[in-house]
């Protein structure tokens, strides 16, 4: 019976939180387990990068949605 319906996503799902008019997405996993970050108004990204801990800290740290969640995404480094 639902064999021909066909089902259209025009945006990925999320879990959203809101105050106000601002969105944030929650993130799993990393050093920012549990915490939140804003979202680009209008739009829910794939992909967040967020900026590394710490004051001053030049590293970006990648999280991914996946299951309504933006996990963080492990990279592998090579060394210099």
């Amino acid at each position: 019976m639902f064999n021909n319906m066909k089902q259209q996503v025009t945006q990925p799902w999320a879990e959203v939180l809101t105050l106000g008019d601002t969105r944030f997405g929650v993130l799993a996993g990393g050093p920012f387990d549990g915490r939140c970050y804003p979202l680009p108004e209008g739009r829910t990204p794939t992909v967040l990068d967020v900026p590394g801990p710490g004051p001053g800290s030049t590293d970006t740290l990648t999280y991914v949605l996946r299951d309504g969640l933006y996990r963080f995404e492990r990279t592998e480094r090579s060394a210099a």
